[in-house]
């Protein structure tokens, strides 16, 4: 599969986070000039350079939040906040190995306080919540589009392997403008749960969006018959594995399917050598000790052995039957997850759509690239044939 085209970085992970920023411009956590000016500053492209640059301009955005707070200019101050919260996840995008250090600790609160003031100065109702989950609580966010406090169709967004519910704000716009609420939360391995209270990743994601389910249908906002479940990235395993055990879902979005992330661990001959090489590669590698670190991390494991292992069990096509509800697969073209779309489809009995998105169009790379509309529109036009 070819790399998606190159938007300023050469090193495609560093490249592929830098259009992630670009994508929140289209939701006001990012501005474009910023963001290349950044960029520019990275220098050689290590996670201590990168953080540097990116908490920089997070600062900056921060003290210009605040001057316009205070001048009274709440618009202003709620997007200068919402660009500080997303150039605080850039920071520590790339220092996620090591769950103590500080740097990562520092960007992330970063991040979450912004995130905080901005949600206090939107037009529409947010509100921050903890969902009860096993011992504790989940943190996330459940917008409306009005404070009527009626029965709405509701959008639940899990994280992916990286995200944060503050991060989850990318999709939430889309879903009030077109009259639902948005359910953004941090699952196990996954922001405040993973970097604060140490709890992972776990495949039987059912356990996980059941207890989501049922403090939301206990909302007088939350209408029973319209929960709409995404999945995106790594949640594009984590959402369809929920929807076998949970069925009061109305419909699945998938972007992209990834039902067996077992299968992509090598085998036979070549899995014989596959954790000798990339024990060689992090050794060698600092960019590649990152990569593996931060995803052992969320897993709770330390040696590439136990995370190969570990990857075998995120398989769920066993039970893909037990879908119920209506699906739609969403693959983007020179996505390097994609290709699971048409293997989860094939298993399933409930009604599929599976759609692929080029970039003629302007879909480029993972979860649509820098195509955020296209994709939000072909969603969306499905979702209203669904829930009508």
């Amino acid at each position: 599969m070819a790399d998606p085209a190159k938007v300023f970085f050469r090193d495609r992970g560093y490249d592929g986070q830098f259009t992630r920023t670009l994508n929140a411009a289209v939701v006001h956590a990012a501005d474009l000039g910023e963001a290349f000016a950044t960029a520019r500053r990275v220098g050689k492209l290590t996670g201590v350079g990168w953080y540097d640059a990116w908490s920089a301009t997070a600062d900056r955005a921060r003290a210009a939040a605040g001057s316009a707070l205070t001048a009274g200019d709440r618009v202003s101050a709620r997007h200068a906040f919402l660009r500080a919260s997303e150039y605080h996840r850039q920071a520590y995008f790339f220092l996620r190995s090591d769950l103590d250090d500080p740097r990562l600790q520092s960007a992330y609160r970063g991040h979450v306080e912004a995130f905080a003031e901005a949600a206090k100065l939107l037009d529409h109702p947010a509100e921050a919540v903890r969902i009860p989950y096993a011992d504790t609580t989940l943190h996330g966010y459940l917008f409306a589009p009005h404070a009527s406090r009626t029965p709405q169709p509701t959008v639940v967004l899990p994280c992916g392997y990286d995200s944060t519910s503050e991060a989850g704000w990318l999709d939430v716009p889309a879903a009030i403008a077109r009259g639902c609420n948005a359910l953004v939360f941090d699952g196990p391995g996954q922001g405040e749960t993973l970097y604060t209270q140490r709890r992972f990743l776990r495949p039987d994601f059912e356990h996980v969006l059941s207890p989501v389910l049922d403090w939301l249908l206990a909302r007088p906002e939350a209408d029973p018959a319209k929960v709409v479940l995404f999945g995106r990235s790594f949640a594009g395993y984590l959402a369809p594995r929920a929807a076998t055990a949970e069925h009061r879902l109305a419909a699945l979005v998938c972007d992209p399917a990834q039902p067996d992330l077992g299968a992509r661990v090598p085998t036979g001959p070549a899995g014989l050598f596959a954790v000798p090489l990339v024990r060689a590669q992090m050794r060698r590698n600092p960019n590649r000790a990152e990569f593996f670190g931060s995803r052992m991390a969320a897993h709770g494991i330390s040696s590439v052995r136990e995370y190969f292992a570990e990857m075998r069990r995120y398989t769920m096509l066993a039970d893909a039957a037990n879908i119920r509800c209506p699906t739609l697969l969403i693959e983007s073209e020179h996505d390097f997850t994609a290709g699971g779309g048409a293997v989860l489809r094939d298993a399933m009995k409930a009604p599929v759509r599976l759609v692929r998105l080029t970039e003629t169009e302007g879909v480029d790379g993972h979860c649509a690239g820098m195509g955020q509309q296209v994709w939000t529109g072909v969603v969306y036009s499905w979702l209203h044939d669904v829930l009508a």
